[in-house]
């Protein structure tokens, strides 16, 4: 899979993922100043996963999960360190698995994730 880093990921979140997935940062593309729609855009035109903490992103309304490859929206504390943004996507990657994150706008919290779809919503604790 393909994963897009939001500029409000660090960019050293890159080397946490499994090596059999891309990981790409909005920087690597010159998207760092970019506006959500252009951000989606790049992200629905790639089939990438967006990673961000951008909690817009999170409303089904305005990005509906079926129109996009998959959407992970962390709903973590905003004085959150680097370290600690890593740990809470170190916790979730294990857990993730192409079925659950694709057409689907999933919340990642510290010690849970919720999966958001059109047609149903589902949680998941650790």
């Amino acid at each position: 899979m393909l994963f897009l880093l939001d500029a409000n990921i660090p960019y050293s979140a890159k080397e946490i993922f499994p090596k059999r997935h891309k990981v790409v940062h909005v920087r690597d593309i010159g998207l760092t100043s970019a506006s959500d729609q252009k951000v989606i855009k790049w992200a629905q035109f790639n089939k990438a996963v967006l990673v961000t903490r951008d909690f817009d992103f999170a409303n089904i309304i305005n990005f509906p999960p079926s129109q996009y490859f998959g959407i992970l929206v962390l709903k973590i504390p905003y004085f959150y360190s680097a370290a600690d943004i890593k740990r809470v996507l170190l916790n979730f990657i294990p857990k993730m698995d192409e079925v659950t994150v694709t057409g689907s706008t999933v919340i990642v919290e510290e010690t849970r994730f919720r999966v958001r779809r059109e047609d149903r919503d589902s949680e998941s604790k650790n």
